[in-house]
């Protein structure tokens, strides 16, 4: 057993600062009027604001992807121009400017490839439009803005000797306001990225319900990139997130989320914080206690061998004295393979509790299509309700992430595919199966499916199914009920599959877009029928229900 400390009020906010110090060499002292003290620095001060718009974390305000965006549009404008003035002319010069402009859009579009690897530039565009992206439509019109004085030069083309003078005078105005609207343009487009950094505004991407009779609005706007979200039987929403620290140190932590309803808004609180936290991949909510699934890494070295520790656990938190903090830490569950070589990022992920009390962790293989030597490695494990005995219930997964107890108390995972993307998949649990990997992978067509369970839903290219939750509320439109919803990463959806009975198995009858929301990883749902979304990206956590629904009550 272990008993860590727990953070107060202020302990989000110091944390957050010092994250956003990351990228500075000396360490800094928070003091009670908001300013921020080098250490060993006499008294010299420097205000918040002023750290904020010089660090910001590491993260400009003006990103790659917007560097991308206002090249192409620049390159585009200048390209035409260039082109146009060459086919009125034929002048050699122009040849070479028209070669130039034409090489300037190749290479731009050329190097957006390399922006997010696996996906297309163009894709990455569209997503962007779609979305109404605040910082790509200013981009957008900053090139336009800089490539508007290249636009002059169709009007100067044209002019020549003799030609009547109030004509002239007219193009000449024309001129010289497209210079100034280029000269406006730019200073308003670079103004708009300082003052987005100077008075910290953030526009989110747009969200959007596909559900008819549903609303969605943003609850919280997070100072971390969340893993998790679970619900408590009384409301309560918990969200956990890990830290990995340029200066060495790392942890995680979990926020809760309680509703103010006199506010009208939720209350943000770290309820705890422990580098014990590390990699939590799995949280739940049950009985006032919190369930964490974490990982550590642990290599060694023996003889020219390498090797891994079995760091993952699950750990037990507990409020022992009623203050609204978990102080108190068990790890319940001990030996998983937790994160080890060659894929460092796959862990013991998430978990669910069945009817009985019985525990049900999933845990990840080693590597993308390797043998690995640890007998819980790429399985779902059972454990007792008193949480002994470890055994493994079914196996044959890569990096199962997702996992719920659904209809007739039968339990679903999602598991992500191989690296070759043949899609993620959506496995339905029989005890002692045997799901392929790493053997066999979906739409591989030099490997047959035999012996194997297949599942029963297999997503398409590029598709990433993670956090899973059954809804079952009597508070939710019938057509709603009964259905697992599935945060989909790349896809940006909250995803609605509708079950039916095939056999000793089931069948997915349908699977709609429920919701949009950027980089959603996971959801959980109430008993009333409330959905909880956490965005990874713009670490959002988003709230889903039915129109006119009031919240119950929640904790104290």
């Amino acid at each position: 057993m272990v008993t860590v400390s727990s953070l107060r009020d202020d302990a989000l906010s110091c944390q957050v600062l010092t994250r956003r110090l990351e990228t500075v060499a000396i360490e800094f002292i928070i003091t009670g009027n908001g300013q921020v003290k080098p250490m060993g620095s006499g008294d010299v001060f420097l205000p918040y604001w002023i750290v904020e718009i010089i660090f910001h974390g590491g993260q400009p305000s003006m990103t790659a992807v917007d560097l991308c965006v206002f090249l192409s549009s620049y390159t585009l404008v200048v390209g035409f121009v260039t082109v146009a003035e060459l086919l009125r002319s034929r002048s050699p010069w122009l040849v070479f400017v028209s070669v130039v402009s034409l090489a300037a859009i190749i290479v731009t579009t050329a190097v957006g490839f390399y922006l997010k690897p696996g996906e297309n530039y163009f894709g990455i565009l569209w997503f962007l439009v779609k979305q109404r992206d605040f910082s790509a439509v200013v981009s957008f019109g900053l090139g336009v803005a800089a490539a508007l004085v290249w636009v002059t030069r169709l009007f100067l083309a044209t002019r020549f000797a003799g030609e009547d003078p109030h004509r002239r005078s007219i193009k000449h105005g024309f001129v010289q306001v497209i210079s100034a609207a280029s000269i406006i343009g730019v200073v308003l487009g670079c103004q708009a990225f300082i003052w987005k950094e100077v008075r910290g505004i953030q526009r989110d991407p747009v969200v959007r319900m596909h559900a008819p009779g549903f609303e969605i609005e943003k609850i919280a706007n997070l100072d971390f990139g969340p893993v998790r979200v679970a619900v408590g039987e009384t409301g309560k929403v918990y969200v956990c997130y890990d830290f990995f620290e340029d200066a060495g140190s790392m942890g995680g932590g979990i926020v809760e989320l309680t509703s103010d309803d006199e506010a009208g808004k939720f209350r943000k609180k770290v309820v705890s914080a422990s580098p014990l936290l590390m990699r939590c991949y799995g949280l739940i909510a049950r009985n006032g206690e919190l369930f964490v699934s974490r990982s550590g890494i642990f290599p060694k070295a023996t003889d020219g061998k390498i090797s891994y520790e079995s760091t993952g656990a699950v750990t037990q938190l507990r409020d022992v004295d009623g203050d609204g903090y978990f102080e108190f830490a068990d790890d319940i569950v001990t030996g998983l393979p937790g994160a080890r070589g060659p894929e460092t990022m796959q862990q013991n992920n998430g978990m669910c509790f069945a009817a009985d009390g019985s525990l049900f962790i999933t845990t990840a293989s080693a590597g993308n299509r390797t043998l690995d030597d640890h007998p819980w490695e790429g399985a779902v494990l059972r454990v007792n309700p008193d949480f002994t005995n470890p055994e493994v219930y079914a196996k044959g997964f890569r990096n199962p992430f997702g996992i719920v107890m659904g209809p007739d108390d039968e339990i679903f995972i999602s598991d992500n595919d191989v690296d070759e993307n043949p899609g993620d998949e959506l496995n339905h649990l029989v005890r002692g199966a045997h799901y392929g990997h790493p053997y066999v992978v979906p739409n591989e067509s030099t490997s047959q499916s035999e012996g194997f369970r297949d599942p029963i839903l297999v997503g398409e290219h590029e598709w990433n199914f993670l956090g899973m939750a059954y809804a079952t509320s009597p508070s939710l439109p019938e057509e709603y009920r009964n259905c697992i919803y599935i945060a989909d990463f790349m896809q940006h959806a909250i995803l609605r599959l509708k079950l039916e009975k095939s056999g000793d198995t089931y069948k997915v009858a349908t699977v709609d877009r429920f919701a949009t929301i950027s980089s959603p990883i996971d959801i959980a749902v109430t008993p009333s029928g409330e959905f909880f979304v956490i965005s990874r990206n713009t670490q959002n956590v988003y709230r889903i229900r039915p129109r006119g629904t009031v919240s119950e009550g929640t904790d104290g």
